[in-house]
């Protein structure tokens, strides 16, 4: 995988953390969000944009967090 241009990064709270998410846009348009959650632990969403790539972060990054706290 080839490393993408950033073009935004923004943060999320959750699980007593504050979260950078790395946006950089796809060859369709469309935006990958990268969540930084530890230097190999990066999950990738992929949206039309950031605020709707952001908004299924915001849903599912706590659940993420426990299943990453428990495997």
């Amino acid at each position: 995988m080839t490393e993408q241009k950033i073009i935004a990064v923004r943060h999320l709270r959750a699980g007593g953390r504050l979260i950078p998410v790395h946006f950089s846009r796809n060859a369709g348009g469309s935006v990958a969000g990268r969540a930084v959650l530890g230097a190999q632990d990066t999950p990738i969403l992929d949206g039309p944009d950031p605020e709707a790539v952001l908004a299924v972060l915001r849903d599912v990054i706590d659940g993420l967090l426990l299943a990453r706290r428990t495997a």
